[in-house]
């Protein structure tokens, strides 16, 4: 059995013993088992099972023609036996007359005619066919066998001596010849002994099988190594994905002590995904990882336990998992220090690198065992929730800069995508009504600072009722949010003590803001009348950096560079975010004053205080203005109505 998977190319004991544990043990067995019992077997592919069961029924055919060739040579010798009873050989051997016997079988086997071996015997005409080739490529090794013979055999005239007695058989001694005495006698005794030299000191015909057998196995063990176990990848790439691969491991264990690391061991993840991600096709991914000699296993926090790896795009999912928990690390660093917008930039590349990861992860072609940790579902709810850690971190960022108005829509904007988090997926009862809460809390906060913007705009009257319906319906959402964690508090009772102290926390803030508001509690219905502030998303969804290939139409698109320079085109996407809202504000401010004088011009027109020319002429004027004022928001509301304000857009993607 072991000697037959050998046969097959990178087959060993080890596969051999893997089909014994399952029940294969024999060359029958496997021939008849399918290949989805087979690949079913950890370690195994399809394209190894199909490779293992057309080896076996291929022995199999050949054992059946060779045993089909004996019985014909048995027919043959059996029926010339009794012509060869009639030779007496000088020495009592019968291989040699069998030998002879079925030489002469094989040759009338050679010569024969495919119809008539296929009637005479009842062989089919395939099977004799293949029969007769066999017998003509036998002969044409038996002739080269007798040349080589003949070479090292032939002894000339010169050295030709007569041996000892000593060395001459029993049944062959000069005693036996003495009585030869004319030249006849002598030569013929000659030939004799010679013959029976010959029969000493030429080579069996199986030995020499043997010796020609082993010599081109030799060959192909070379050939072998030379071609037929050639790596998939060059040697200066394995010696580049090793390396990358170490520094990887060392990012990991920095994560994981907390330390601090170079920003240019990020651009090592991008250089190794971009080596591995390739479209492998029917490839054993096995084997792959073998040649390539990398750590085949990954720690999943969440399960506790070792995770094998079998599939090279899994590994890519794990480096991007990695990259994703260092974009986290840096993100919180820089709002240690303070540089807001660093931190969020961090944040989002940290929510594309989860969203890539789980890409990777369901793009697996042997999916085994993915654990939890780099399931699809864990990664794409860890990249949805860096997304509302980034919301939140530019929300911050407005606020400390006293952007009211944009600090509400961002606000806003992160009670939308909190709520869409919620909805998700079914969560434990304590997670879904912290999400709850959190999500009316950040909707309150957002009724609440554009009352803030309101107040400092102007205080008109108009602006006045508003400000005091916002804070109404800031109030209302901050007591849903109170009572949720109220009830958690009461009800949850297994809470442990920081989470007892967080939603203490919350409490004391949420009661801050009710009464910093100093407004009468509105029922639903009331609430519902008023507007809630418009929501402002700006943390892009689902911009992966990479695309598996392992599919033919994905590798038509390019692959995008994944380094830092998205921090500036996120710095400049803000500033003119920011800067259009500012002149938006302006220009209605500029409107509003343009309105109050033509209307104080037609109050004068009316009352006879100016004359006509002066009134149309001035009329004419702040009209336009009014006109220019109002094209100016528009174009700034959209700017592909402007052709400039269109080149000048920031891009995202390249």
């Amino acid at each position: 059995m072991i000697s037959i998977m050998r046969m097959v190319k990178g087959i060993g004991e080890s596969t051999v013993e893997l089909l014994k544990q399952h029940g294969i043990n024999s060359i029958e067995e496997l021939a008849n088992s399918g290949i989805e019992k087979i690949s079913k077997i950890e370690g195994i592919s399809e394209a190894e099972a199909r490779e293992y069961i057309l080896t076996a029924k291929n022995h199999l055919r050949c054992i059946e023609t060779k045993n089909n060739i004996d019985k014909i040579i048995k027919d043959r010798i059996s029926s010339k036996k009794t012509k060869t009873e009639t030779y007496k050989p000088l020495v009592k051997n019968s291989d040699s007359i069998i030998e002879k016997v079925s030489l002469q079988s094989i040759e009338k086997l050679a010569r024969s005619n495919v119809e008539d071996l296929s009637k005479t015997k009842g062989i089919g005409i395939s099977n004799a066919k293949r029969y007769i080739e066999i017998a003509k490529k036998y002969l044409e090794s038996m002739r080269i066998k007798e040349r080589e013979e003949n070479l090292v055999v032939s002894i000339p005239k010169n050295e030709l001596r007569i041996p000892t007695i000593k060395e001459l058989p029993k049944k062959a001694q000069i005693s036996d010849f003495v009585s030869f005495k004319t030249r006849e006698d002598k030569t013929e005794l000659k030939s004799d002994i010679i013959s029976q030299i010959k029969q000493k000191t030429t080579p069996k015909p199986k030995k020499s099988v043997q010796k020609e057998s082993t010599k081109p196995s030799m060959k192909t063990d070379e050939i072998i190594k030379k071609y037929k176990y050639k790596p998939f990848f060059s040697e200066e790439t394995m010696q580049r994905i090793r390396f990358l691969h170490y520094k990887i491991k060392h990012l990991e264990t920095f994560l994981q002590k907390n330390e601090d690391f170079s920003f240019s061991e990020l651009n090592y993840i991008i250089e190794y995904i971009k080596i591995l991600n390739i479209n492998y096709k029917s490839q054993s991914q096995i084997k792959l990882l073998k040649e390539l000699d990398i750590s085949p296993t990954i720690y999943d926090p969440i399960e506790k336990r070792e995770i094998k790896i079998w599939d090279l795009i899994f590994e890519c999912a794990r480096a991007l998992w990695i990259s994703a928990q260092a974009y986290s690390y840096l993100s919180k660093k820089f709002e240690a220090e303070g540089l807001m917008e660093n931190s969020i930039v961090a944040m989002v590349e940290c929510s594309k690198m989860y969203t890539t990861a789980a890409y990777f992860s369901a793009a697996c072609t042997r999916p085994a065992d993915t654990g939890k940790v780099l399931s699809v579902e864990i990664l794409e709810l860890n990249s949805e929730q860096s997304r509302i850690l980034a919301q939140n971190l530019a929300t911050l960022s407005e606020i400390n800069k006293e952007n009211y108005s944009m600090a509400a829509k961002l606000s806003a904007g992160l009670s939308a995508l909190t709520k869409r988090l919620a909805f998700l997926r079914t969560y434990e009862k304590t997670k879904h009504f912290q999400l709850k809460a959190q999500y009316n809390y950040d909707m309150g906060k957002a009724c609440h600072l554009k009352a803030i913007y309101l107040s400092k705009l102007s205080d008109t009257e108009d602006n006045g009722e508003i400000i005091v319906n916002l804070k109404k319906k800031a109030n209302y959402y901050y007591l849903k949010a109170e009572n949720l964690w109220e009830f958690m508090l009461k009800k949850f009772i297994d809470l442990s003590d920081p989470a007892k102290k967080k939603l203490q926390h919350n409490l004391t803030i949420v009661n801050e803001n009710i009464i910093e508001n100093d407004v009468e509690t509105i029922c639903e219905e009331e609430a519902l009348q008023i507007q809630d502030p418009e929501p402002l998303i700006i943390i892009p969804e689902n911009l992966a950096p990479f695309i598996p290939r392992t599919t033919n139409f994905l590798t038509k698109y390019n692959e995008k560079d994944l380094d830092f320079d998205a921090y500036l085109r996120y710095k400049n996407l803000i500033s003119d975010v920011t800067m259009n809202f500012n002149k938006i504000e302006e220009l209605r401010n500029n409107k509003a004053g343009v309105g109050r004088t033509l209307k104080q011009l037609q109050i004068l027109y009316d009352n006879n205080d100016i004359d006509v020319n002066s009134f149309t002429e001035l009329f004419e004027k702040y009209s336009i203005k009014l006109e220019s004022i109002e094209t100016a928001i528009q174009n700034l509301k959209n700017p592909s109505n402007n052709h400039r304000m269109q080149n000048k857009a920031p891009k995202i993607i390249k």
